[in-house]
């Protein structure tokens, strides 16, 4: 059987005895994104998933309701917690809003990602998020948490200002109506934005957990057509400008957005981040392989630092 190539970590990257301590965390409870058809074509790729990982499932333009609440049952089926993608412009109305809610009640699903989508028709029943959190279905029919999508990295259609009003508004309807908010942060390719925004979130009197969104392993050229899909290209164009060991290997390591968060963790800042989600362009399985690695070299950290 032939062994799994693997790439060497760059130095710039390195793994430090502190910082490991939250950066372990951070990818032992990683949450991953899974498409539908291949949680439903092929379950057995859930084997090497612990029990109680949560699953986000996305929603793409090609993709059925119908497909992601066949997926959520299958997860459950599997020990893993399922949170769909519920995309606002996709649904016709309140009463396809109200039946979606209860297929997911139905299957016992607790959690949803709830995005606007990518329907630029201005005859969308709900334009936003926002307009579906006002309705209370959700709740209504057994959702108690509510991912939100937060862009560290700017939005390539909404303006800063409008991004940071919607987001307070959302934190509002959760205290109004009982759920709870997770704010999911959009993958990019530099740490700063992330780092900014979280700053800015430790500042403001606003207290909400945060998964910190990052691509999966994978190959610089799968990675950039990804981007593009992703509204990222701006900051995927920006890795690719300027030097960097990454672009010489040719292959994308999450530890260039990671492992600086879990050091800036390591200086104390107050906020609350829970885990890294991944986003698995480059398949679940080498996602799964880079864990278990970086979480033995954690390790390995942490056991040379006491030594030292």
């Amino acid at each position: 059987m032939k062994s799994k190539r693997t790439h060497p970590l760059p130095h710039e990257f390195s793994i430090q005895g502190e910082s490991s301590k939250n950066l372990r965390p951070l990818v032992a409870n990683a949450s991953f994104e899974v498409l539908a058809r291949d949680i439903v074509q092929r379950p057995r790729i859930l084997d090497r998933i612990d029990r109680g990982t949560e699953i986000y499932v996305p929603f793409p333009p090609t993709g059925s309701w119908e497909e992601t609440v066949n997926a959520c049952h299958v997860l459950i089926e599997n020990g893993c917690y399922p949170v769909p993608h519920l995309p606002a412009r996709r649904v016709r109305d309140s009463e396809e809003l109200i039946n979606w809610a209860k297929s997911l009640e139905e299957a016992n699903v607790r959690s949803v990602m709830l995005i606007a989508g990518d329907v630029t028709d201005e005859r969308v029943y709900f334009k936003d998020s926002l307009d579906v959190l006002q309705t209370k279905i959700l709740v209504t029919h057994g959702i108690e948490r509510i991912g939100v999508a937060v862009y560290p990295d700017s939005h390539p259609f909404i303006p800063r200002l409008d991004l940071d009003v919607a987001f307070g508004k959302k934190l509002a309807i959760a205290s109004r109506d009982g759920f709870t908010i997770r704010a999911v942060t959009q993958f990019g390719f530099d740490a700063a934005p992330v780092l900014t925004w979280l700053a800015k979130l430790a500042r403001s009197e606003l207290r909400v957990p945060v998964s910190v969104g990052v691509a999966g392993p994978t190959q610089l050229k799968t990675l950039i057509r990804y981007a593009a899909k992703c509204g990222v290209g701006h900051s995927a164009r920006g890795l690719f400008a300027k030097p960097s060991a990454l672009r010489v290997i040719g292959r994308w390591d999450p530890l260039q957005v990671l492992s600086p968060v879990a050091e800036c963790l390591t200086s104390g800042l107050d906020v609350q981040v829970v885990n890294a989600h991944v986003f698995t362009f480059g398949g679940l399985e080498t996602v799964l392989h880079w864990r278990d690695q970086l979480m033995k070299n954690c390790d390995i950290a942490v056991k040379s630092d006491v030594h030292s």
